[in-house]
């Protein structure tokens, strides 16, 4: 199902994960994080069949602190199918118990849920046991799954359905989807899951391989999933996967965060762009920001306030101005005197030697002030001698 949340930032926030070197225990692209007393809202209106669901919700919590959920399933449209016409979705209240020591947690009681009409399933969180809520607890949520009653199917209930659904039990088929990622199916279970599956949705269904994203358009007989191109993902590999970008027919484009420069390895699924720490700039947050030099350390370029600008690697201030030079621009350039660092309350001023650097009159070299009688000493240029 989609998930939307209630309230908003800061009780709730999407976690995105990147499985690169981990094993992955989540569906999708992450978790939602939710905060201590925070609220959480599942739509579900994808169901395929009128019949019973066991509710199943995964979760982490991020201390081994033990949580609960306050659950309710609404609709604001009134089920209408022989099976679940009966019920008032706003009759269904849960308590729930999330013990830090699992991932999962089957809820209590079962809901009758039927094709076409929309559901909320909505659920308060918050630590067990404590009164006060804390602004910096949360615990990780994944998904929630909806397992099918499947005993309330054609063929599985009555005497000549006992074996099916001994198997069924034998084999532990339905809790195999417990967990994220789930274990490879018993061919046992293949063969009935597909029977499920196939009462549940009148038949087999298509493949709806996305032409850009997979090699061909057959999928596999079980899940229906598709062979996706590099970097890409999704039954019907239709989405790039976390940690890359740019969907099209060569599929996805690796992210390349610098881990040093990124505050993640995830960017942007359409342009590519990572998530920069404050110093940092770039598609892939490989470069300091202007002004700063020494990447993945950027710090201020020191540049006495006569550049904004130095080499990114060296630190070497570029363009000076007010006639100054040198690495930090701290000093005046030939043909002019003064102070040029920052806070003397001095300038570089032109040679008076006897004309200025740039006029046919100047003949000087260089000059400086007599730190004593404060007068200007010219440097002559070969050829010229002063008084």
């Amino acid at each position: 199902p989609n998930c939307a949340w209630c309230p908003a930032q800061p009780d709730m926030e999407e976690v995105v994960r990147d499985s690169t070197g981990r094993m992955v225990t989540w569906t999708g692209l992450g978790f939602a994080r939710v905060r201590d007393g925070a609220g959480l809202t599942f739509r579900v209106d994808n169901v395929p069949y009128p019949m019973d669901y066991e509710l199943l919700l995964r979760y982490e919590p991020e201390s081994a602190e033990d949580w609960e959920a306050m659950v309710s399933v609404s609709s604001w449209v009134l089920p209408t199918s022989s099976r679940c016409g009966n019920l008032l979705p706003a009759e269904q209240m849960y308590r729930e118990s999330l013990p830090h020591s699992q991932r999962y947690v089957l809820l209590s009681r079962p809901f009758c849920f039927e094709p076409s009409t929309p559901y909320e399933v909505t659920m308060r969180l918050q630590r067990a046991g404590v009164t006060q809520r804390h602004p910096s607890a949360f615990i990780l949520i994944d998904s929630l799954v909806l397992l099918p009653r499947v005993s309330e199917l054609p063929g599985f209930h009555g005497a000549e359905a006992a074996a099916r659904q001994e198997e069924l039990e034998r084999y532990q088929c339905l809790e195999v989807f417990h967990m994220a990622p789930p274990h490879p199916l018993a061919q046992a279970c293949a063969r009935l899951v597909c029977s499920v599956s196939a009462l549940m949705h009148g038949g087999a269904l298509p493949c709806q391989c996305d032409p850009q994203g997979s090699r061909s358009s057959e999928c596999q007989a079980q899940g229906g999933q598709c062979e996706c191109k590099p970097h890409v993902i999704g039954r019907r590999c239709d989405h790039c996967a976390p940690g890359s970008y740019g969907f099209g027919p060569l599929g996805c484009s690796p992210c390349a965060c610098s881990p040093e420069g990124s505050v993640s390895q995830l960017c942007d699924m359409v342009s590519g762009q990572c998530r920069c720490q404050p110093s940092t700039v770039g598609r892939q947050c490989d470069q300091c920001q202007p002004g700063h030099w020494g990447f993945p350390a950027c710090r201020p370029c020191q540049c006495n306030g006569h550049a904004e600008e130095c080499d990114p690697r060296t630190g070497t201030c570029l363009h000076c101005r007010d006639h100054t030079s040198g690495r930090h621009c701290e000093r005046c350039q030939d043909g002019y005197y003064g102070n040029a660092v920052l806070g003397s309350g001095q300038q570089c001023r032109p040679c008076p030697c006897p004309g200025y650097p740039g006029t046919r009159h100047y003949h000087g070299s260089a000059c400086h002030a007599n730190d004593e009688t404060h007068h200007i000493v010219c440097l002559c240029a070969p050829g010229y001698m002063g008084e």
